[in-house]
């Protein structure tokens, strides 16, 4: 079936919301890390890999989270997910030390993953073909919204409950969705997918890395991240250093220009929906970030300039999420495979998140000066857009040989 007749609307919106309340625990910890930090008397190396948990988890287990996701069905791994986000925030908020706050924030990072490369295979199973890409860049939204809410609520939370209540009503709120989620599909679970036949694990994981495909997407998504984390990240720091503003001036501009990062998820699954070339926008995607950062970080550049550059950046720099995560379920060896290759995607995102920060600070530092974070980016925006085209000629055959009359 194409289009909405095929759609099933309420299990992509249980799925979705899945998304939005697993990135409420990434959202979590920044504004509370102040907090958490003097209670626990943490230094910033600890405080550091509290915030690295989740792509370290990421990085390291992505495709065989994907595989597990396959093999056991995505709808019990996003609740499963779930169930692991809300026992790791709550046993947080009882940590008394850094080290066990710091494995119950790998719990919960074992979770985000599961609902990472769960969630959005539910969400293109239940779409039909017309809608895919549509509902695919609703999904891309889940980080940034979740995250934004999170920084709204977590000071309120802050004030009237501490840093500990604040973990425990985040593991509520979780453990009630992954109840609502369980009854409100509990028929796709009854029907769903069969028990895999033993060795499909390691089945999966091996027919995913096997096509050429699959690593074009996951190093375009890492290419992306790496460019898009890095500027975000370091953001803040440069506002205050190299453009004197406060602090607080800083916090905010900086998360007007996350947010915007949602306006380019919408904008991409539409433009996808109107069958707009994949290839295309996430070639021009990268080309527009690498033209952005050359503004951002060039120092005669008038401040108001640049903030419409950071906008501009963050906003275009939604659109190759989508784009990539529409792309799963024709690069996907198999349809039994999309969870697998959406665990590839995590580990490529996850590479860049790990690497970027870092990187672009290396280059600053022994430079001794922002402009040099250009080239830094250039390089990374016209690796990205080679591996576009690289993808574009993988759909281009594609298509040629599904038009071609069988023999």
């Amino acid at each position: 079936m194409n289009g909405t007749e095929g759609t099933r609307w309420n299990t992509i919106l249980f799925a979705v919301v899945a998304g939005y309340i697993a990135a409420f625990h990434v959202g979590k910890l920044p504004p509370a890390m102040p907090v958490v930090r003097a209670e626990l008397g943490l230094n910033l190396i600890v405080g550091g890999w509290l915030v690295s948990a989740f792509a370290a988890t990421g990085l390291a287990l992505g495709i065989v989270a994907g595989s597990v996701a396959d093999t056991i069905g995505h709808r019990r791994l996003t609740l499963i997910g779930l169930g692991a986000l809300a026992a790791g925030s709550l046993a947080g908020s009882f940590a008394e030390t850094g080290p066990s706050l710091l494995g119950a924030r790998l719990v919960e990072g074992l979770g985000f993953l599961a609902v990472a490369v769960a969630a959005p295979s539910m969400v293109a199973q239940a779409a039909g073909v017309g809608d895919r890409a549509l509902v695919l860049g609703v999904w891309s939204t889940n980080v940034p919204v979740g995250v934004a809410l999170m920084i709204v609520v977590s000071p309120l939370l802050l004030e009237s409950s501490g840093w500990r209540g604040l973990w425990q009503v985040t593991a509520f709120v979780t453990a009630i969705w992954m109840v609502v989620l369980a009854a409100g599909t509990r028929r796709e679970g009854s029907t769903g997918q069969r028990q895999a036949p033993d060795g499909a694990l390691a089945r999966n994981v091996r027919l995913t890395v096997s096509k050429f495909g699959t690593w074009l997407l996951a190093l375009c998504f890492g290419l992306f991240t790496f460019q898009w984390l890095a500027v975000m990240v370091w953001l803040p720091t440069f506002l205050i250093e190299e453009r004197g503003m406060g602090s607080a001036a800083a916090a905010v501009m900086t998360a007007v220009v996350v947010a915007v990062n949602v306006l380019g998820n919408l904008i991409a699954g539409w433009l996808l929906h109107r069958r707009f070339p994949r290839w295309l926008l996430m070639a021009g995607s990268a080309a527009a970030m690498g033209f952005a950062a050359v503004g951002i970080f060039d120092p005669d550049l008038s401040d108001g300039a640049r903030y419409a550059l950071c906008l501009a950046f963050s906003a275009v720099g939604g659109m190759p999420p989508t784009a990539l995560r529409a792309a799963v379920p024709s690069f996907a060896p198999t349809p039994a495979q999309m969870g697998t290759t959406n665990g590839l995607l995590v580990q490529g995102l996850n590479l860049g998140n790990v690497a970027g920060p870092p990187a672009l600070a290396a280059v600053v530092t022994v430079a001794g000066n922002w402009e040099s974070a250009v080239e830094l980016m250039i390089a990374a925006a016209v690796a990205m857009t080679i591996l576009s085209l690289g993808i574009g000629a993988i759909e281009h055959r594609q298509r040629k040989t599904a038009s071609e009359p069988s023999r």
